[in-house]
Formats: C-alpha cells, structure tokens, sequence
C-alpha cells in the first residue's frame, strides 16, 4: 500500500464520513501490523430492534466475528483479503499475531478508583489510545503484547475495564460503532507501550475458555461487593429517578470549599428517589462527588441523618431544595416546581455549545424565514447535508461545522419524492457526497412513494410518530419545512402560536434534539411579523435564533440577514449566490480574505499537509515553504510561522489539540 500514517490517521477521524472504500483502505493499512478479522456488515434494522428490546441487545451481534474458529487469528496472523471484510467494522484479534494487549476501559472514573486501591503509585504509561464509537467517554489502550513465550487471557472487571489478550478481540480503529454508527478514532498517538506489569499478572490466567465479546468473568481476587460498591453509573443508577444534573454532579470533582452545597444536592436527590443509604454509601466512597465524605466519614454520616430527617418533615420543602434536579420533568402534569437560586445557576455544569459555530446553537432552535420561493428549503437541505457531512471551508464557506456525526430527520410537506430526488442526485454528484452519508444519516419522514407528511407538532400523535422514529434512527437535528403545514393553530394569535411552540421546545428538549423550523413570510411586507415570518409576533418572538433569506431579483443574488440571537453576537448580512443547489456566501467575514491576512499560510500548509500536523515543527516548516512559494522574492523566518500559527489558532481558523508531555498538534 501506498498509504502514509498521516493519511491513515487523517481517515480514521473522518471515518463516518467515508465510503465503504475508504474505510477498508483503513483496514488494509492496519492489517500490514494488527491480525484483523471479519465482523458482521450492516446495522440493527427495526425489526431487530423490536425483537431485541433495545437497539443495544440488536447490535451487539454486529460486534460479532463472522468466522468460527476465529480465535486461531489470535496466534495466528490472518492474512487480509478486502473482499472478506465487512465495509463498515473490522476486529483486532489481540495476542500475539497482533503483538498487543489491549485495556478497554468501559468508566474513566471508576477505573481511576479502581487504580488508586489497587495499585496507588502505577499510572498508566503513554501508548496508543482509542476513543470507541459507543456512548459515553470508553477508550481502548493498545500495550505489547510480550514476546517471551508466556500466554496473556482475556479478564475482566465488570463494569469497569475488561484486557483482551487470547481470546479476545476490540473493534479496529477506523469501524463504525453498531449502535451509534460512530467511528473508534485515535485520541492519543504515541508508540505502543510495554504493557504494566499488574495487567501482565492479571491477564496470565485463562478466565475458564469463556470467549464472550462483551463480558469476561471476575478475577478471583475481586469480590461482587466490590464490583458492586464501584459499579459504573449507568449499569446500576440509570433506572433511578435522578436527573442528568444529579448524574453530572456525582461525576464532577468540585473544589475545597465548594463541595459541601453539591454533595447535599446529591444527596437529597438519591434519597427523594428512594435510594437505599448503602447504594447512596457506595456512591460516595467511589465516585467524585464523595471526597469530602470519603475525608470525613462522620460528618457525611451526620448528613445521611440530617437529609432524611428533612425528607420526612418536609417532602415539599426538598422538592424546592433540589429544585430541577429532583428528577422530575418539568412538562409533566405532576412535576413540582421548586427554587433554583442563583449560585447553583452560576455553578451549573452546564456548556454554551454551536452545531455550526456562530451560527446554530446546540439544543437552541433555528428559525429560518423568506418568501416562497427564495431558496429556504434549499438551504435547509445544505444545513443538513453539511451536518452530516462537514466541508472543509464550513457552511456557506464562512461558518465551521463543528463535527459530523449527526442523523436528521426531516418532516416537510411540499417537496415529492421525485423533486427530492433530483436535488439529492445533483447534490451527491456535484459534491461527492457517500451514497452511505446519504442513507444512514438522512432521513425524511414518508411513504415508501412518498416523502411529504402531515400533522400537527402540537398532537401527541404526531409527536409519538416521531417519538418512534427518534428510536429507531436516533435523529438529532428535526426540520419541520413549513410551520404553517405541521399546526392548526390561528396563526395570528400571539396566545396560541407561543404555546404551540413552547409545548413543541418542550417536546425537542425531552428527546435531546435541535429543531430547525422554516416559516414564510406573506406575499406583501405588511404581513411579516417581527423578525419571524407572517402571522403573529410570538413567533418571532419565541425563536432565539433567527436568519431571514431574500432572493434579489435584480442581481440575481441573495441576501441572508441575521435578525435574531439570543446567546451570541449578531452576524452581519451576508451575499450569497447558489451554484449546483448549493449557496456560497460572497461576503466572509472571518474567512481568510487572501494572502494579506496570516490565515491563508496556515490553512493553505494544512492542507498541503491532508488536513493534520502532527507537530508544530511539521507546520511551521510547512508555512515557511508556502510562503516562499507564494511569495518567490521573500521569505519568513521559522519565528514568524510560529506567531502566523498563533494568530490563525486565535482566530478559530485552525484547532491546536494538546498532546503528550507538552506536545500539540494541529487541524483545520
């Protein structure tokens, strides 16, 4: 092969947004060093879903090995034939055809506990790290297997990591995670590490010949109530009433001096869900949250009193103390709301995050408003195929999407099937859009000959047909294109369109999903209401973000303004023209205007470079090269590189990621 490591990496970062092509020749340069064997092809389909319960009992069999005996690949390399590999996922047979032993830790946090009373002075060494495509914060540490004869198993502590040696095998950089369908990526690059010696210890003992790809058994030395007392959160706390900020607080390290006021929101929320007090005691002595406790035992034991004594003389009075994260919803009809004062709002671990940077909120709404016919539904559709698949110069060539592992589902009414598929076909040829972005990550709610709906976002009907969808798919981004065609409402009335889309915020935000909703304006501009279309000012008025498109007959251009930003600055208007259904902005602000701004030296090395440098070093001789080239009658010193670099970091034109011992890394 002909593949450089730096092109390999490059591809594995980007795996979900490759063809089935590119992802074998991901697999075939790996190969070269890792014994690779088949898995299963596809992913769960609904049927298999019902079947199973859950989408995470109907994936795992696409984890599986596709050849019996394939353990042999263990101590054998297998040789690597693309026509026997699956296009979508490949395994690494651990042992020695492939030289390594591999520590997949299921819970940072619990393995962290876990370390610290097992083996207090050991950290793990630097080597080659992978973030798996599952859900939470999972990653893979590649160690080398030893060559001196001896044989290292597969064993396991339940829930927190499990080694994969004889026996065993992990899913291969670059595979698409069956569930998620996110990509396993690199997150650390260094040279694979002798392997610790406790892992050695604990990994020479075969685990009985159980070869389970999921579950491994205990070592004898671990006992069930120590798995049990550190257990990870979601294998045992995720069927409590708790909400995601009670979660979030049980995860958080807080600093001396403000850890008292978490803890005992904590605590009330573990005991207002009915936890009984040795879970709750398990909880403190493993997790973040109880290092103040795990400092004071009888203070905390103190706290345990106190807490239930308040619970049972006052209920409502705790409800008002843990306020929102008493795990209540609070759409429901029977939620209680309570008192959230101000230090906890200034102290929420919470993040202010972009779908597409200065332009689209996570989990805000988007609205997006014009006459008929002035390209929204155009644009939408560029929204949503640039989230699905990012280009390199970002939305309109002037705002970055931010990463590409979206699903969108869109719910629209004038578009037929044959118009859709003409936009998509021009689309996918003009920009060579995957045929598998497009399938997997693309979805219009339909008939098999017909993909425009009708309903009402404000009917539990509808919302349970889309509720249903979200389970299947698991969309994040919902476009609704119209308003108008999606509610019954009086559409000049303030009190019902700000219901109808406050019930319908309520209903995005209980699945987790950012909302982008087209609405037009009347065919006369006295018919516009305030910044949001025709029709009421509510609706304006409701939206925290919205963009309007005019289409300028005259010079044949059109004009996108920003009317409205509730948590960021407003944008100027931008100038857009529209080739091959797809729109450019002629005004970018933000974007390098051009060889007078620093900017274009770095981007222009970067992308000599396929995108990733791996050290400064690497990009600082690379922009000194550009220049020179640009500019054939002068040149930079190394210095000047390094402060161009700088400036174009500061300017969010390029990503600086900090690595090992100081060192840093770069992407466009």
């Amino acid at each position: 092969m002909d593949s450089t490591w730096n092109e390999i990496h490059r591809l594995v970062q980007q795996a979900d947004q490759l063809d089935a092509d590119g992802r074998l020749t991901i697999f075939e340069f790996l190969a070269q060093t890792l014994s690779l064997i088949p898995l299963r092809d596809g992913f769960p389909t609904p049927a298999e879903i019902e079947e199973h319960g859950s989408l995470a009992k109907a994936a795992k069999k696409y984890k599986a090995p596709t050849e019996k005996g394939w353990n042999r690949w263990c101590r054998e390399k297998r040789p690597f034939d693309r026509t026997d590999f699956s296009t979508d996922r490949a395994g690494v047979a651990c042992g020695p055809a492939s030289g390594v032993l591999v520590l997949d830790v299921d819970n940072p946090h619990l393995f962290d506990a876990w370390m610290q009373e097992h083996h207090p002075d050991e950290s793990l060494p630097v080597t080659l790290k992978v973030k798996t495509g599952g859900h939470g914060e999972r990653f893979h540490y590649y160690f080398q297997y030893p060559s001196g004869g001896e044989q290292y198993f597969c064993r396991s502590v339940k829930g927190i990591f499990d080694i994969r040696g004889i026996g065993g095998q992990v899913l291969c950089p670059g595979s698409l995670h069956p569930e998620t369908r996110k990509p396993y990526i690199f997150v650390e690059i260094a040279p694979i590490a002798p392997a610790p010696l406790w892992l050695l210890e604990m990994s020479k003992k075969s685990d009985g010949g159980k070869k389970d790809d999921d579950e491994q058994s205990l070592p004898d030395r671990i006992s069930e109530k120590q798995v049990l007392e550190i257990a990870p959160l979601d294998s045992f706390l995720s069927n409590l009433n708790l909400s995601d900020d009670t979660k979030q607080k049980i995860l958080t390290t807080f600093p001396q001096g403000q850890r008292s006021e978490p803890s005992w929101s904590v605590l009330l929320g573990l005991l207002n869900a009915n936890v009984d007090e040795s879970t709750i005691k398990a909880i403190y002595q493993s997790y973040p949250i109880g290092e103040k406790a795990r400092e004071n035992p009888k203070w905390f034991d103190r706290e345990i009193q106190r807490a239930k004594q308040i619970i049972a003389q006052n209920p409502i009075g705790v409800n008002m103390q843990l306020g929102f994260s008493s795990g209540a919803n609070p759409s429901s009809s029977d939620s209680e709301y309570g008192i959230v004062n101000a230090f906890e709002v200034l102290t929420a671990q919470t993040s202010f995050e972009f779908l597409i940077d200065n332009f689209w909120p996570k989990d805000e709404p988007l609205l997006v408003t014009g006459y008929g016919g002035a390209g929204k539904s155009v644009l939408t559709l560029q929204i949503a195929m640039d989230l699905v698949f990012p280009p390199i110069n970002g939305f309109l060539d002037k705002f970055k999407v931010l990463h590409g592992g979206h699903r969108v589902l869109f719910v629209q009414s004038e578009n037929s099937l044959v118009g859709m598929r003409r936009r998509l076909e021009l689309i996918r040829s003009a920009y060579a859009i995957p045929d598998d972005v497009i399938q997997q990550k693309l979805f219009f709610l339909g008939r098999r000959n017909d993909i425009r709906a009708s309903g009402d976002i404000d009917s539990k009907q509808f919302q349970d047909i889309i509720k249903k969808q979200h389970g299947v798919i698991g969309f994040d981004i919902l476009i609704v294109d119209p308003l108008i065609s999606f509610h019954n409402k009086d559409e000049n009335s303030n009190d019902e369109m700000r219901r109808l889309l406050d019930n319908f915020s309520e209903f995005c935000e209980s699945l987790k999903i950012s909302p982008l909703i087209i609405h037009h304006h009347g065919k006369f501009k006295q018919e516009r209401g305030v910044g949001g279309g025709r029709g009421a000012s509510a609706i304006g008025d409701w939206s925290p973000n919205t963009w309007e498109l005019e289409y300028k007959e005259k010079d044949k251009k059109f004009k996108f303004i920003h009317k409205k930003a509730r948590n960021f600055m407003l944008n100027d208007d931008a100038v857009l023209e529209m080739r091959n259904l797809r729109f450019t902005s002629l005004t970018s602000p933000g974007q390098s205007s051009g060889k007078n701004d620093t900017t274009y030296y770095v981007i222009k090395a970067l992308q000599n470079l396929n995108g990733v440098a791996q050290t400064q070093t690497v990009l600082k001789n690379e922009v000194v090269n550009v220049y020179k080239a640009e500019n054939p009658a002068g040149s930079i010193t190394a210095v000047t590189a390094v402060k161009y670099i700088t400036d174009a970091v500061n300017k969010n034109a390029v990503k600086a990621i900090p690595g090992t011992r100081g060192s840093i890394s770069y992407q466009l």
